[in-house]
């Protein structure tokens, strides 16, 4: 196997933050979701199978010697298989400037096509046994938050050696699409918001201002943009059959269910509880 990225070595001067790693085991048939999703997340599969679905994407497996990459502001959940283990690495990324972070390589790869996305690779020898360390570090309790910052960056290194330009482009995609401020702020925030000048008002900006700005940054309006993203929302919270939907109706305040089934209606094209019941059928 040939490593084309080997002799291009990215410079990096960061320093990353809510860097964590931790090792998850998972018994045959649990559930799990991402506790936090403010945060970038690489989980390794070291043992077993999980089938894995995010807003991004859905019904992925994720088996043995692979990893998977799940941006912040992403919505995702899993059920092992067979008893799993997995290493999943905690960090966030997204205001650092492009000329010192270490994926200054991947963000001067970026793809021109936002549609294009893998949330997993397989995994080479040295990345196998860089999680070996770690886990051990987490096995004897020694480590500290300055180890896993240069682990992250060790772990990175590997990425940019060990894969094309094309695979780290199309992996880590969603994440490059972050760097500037702006669209963080308001990834950081829209959950919070139900119309653009809340979303205005949390991201600090007057609202012509605001409408500006996030038109050039987004190509389209704010109000089309929040639905669209509430849409998203919705939809993962339907393909969770586990929860109940007069759950979704006050997580997403809506007035009545009557408003809930028209909003489903009009914006993912059939009721809720129709919703539900094709996604169940799809992944049966």
């Amino acid at each position: 196997m040939e490593y084309p990225n080997r002799h291009k070595p990215p410079f990096c001067d960061e320093n990353p933050i809510d860097c964590h790693f931790e090792v998850k085991s998972h018994p045959a048939g649990e559930t799990v979701r991402n506790d936090d999703t403010n945060i970038n997340y690489l989980i390794f599969c070291r043992t077993g199978h999980a089938r894995i679905t995010s807003t991004l994407f859905h019904d992925e497996i994720l088996c043995a010697g692979e990893v998977m990459f799940v941006p912040r502001g992403s919505e995702c959940s899993g059920v092992a298989l067979s008893d799993v283990t997995l290493l999943v690495h905690k960090f966030n990324n997204t205001v650092c400037r492009a000329e010192k972070c270490i994926l200054s390589y991947l963000y001067s790869h970026r793809l021109s096509d936002s549609k294009v996305y893998c949330c997993k690779l397989t995994v080479p020898t040295s990345m196998r046994v860089l999680m070996d360390t770690v886990t051990t570090y987490i096995t004897d309790e020694t480590h500290d938050s300055d180890l896993w910052k240069l682990k992250h960056k060790e772990f990175i290194w590997v990425f940019t050696r060990y894969y094309t330009a094309e695979e780290l482009r199309i992996f880590f995609h969603p994440m490059t699409g972050e760097q500037v401020p702006f669209r963080n702020l308001v990834l950081t925030h829209y959950r919070k918001a139900s119309n653009t000048e809340e979303l205005a008002g949390l991201c600090g900006y007057g609202i012509h201002t605001f409408r500006r700005v996030f038109k050039k940054e987004f190509d389209v309006p704010v109000y089309q943009w929040l639905i669209k993203k509430r849409a998203e929302n919705i939809r993962y919270r339907l393909s969770q059959s586990f929860i109940p939907l007069t759950d979704i109706i006050d997580e997403f305040n809506f007035s009545s269910a009557q408003h809930f089934n028209s909003f489903c209606k009009q914006y993912l094209g059939d009721t809720p509880g129709n919703l539900r019941k094709a996604m169940q059928a799809a992944s049966e």
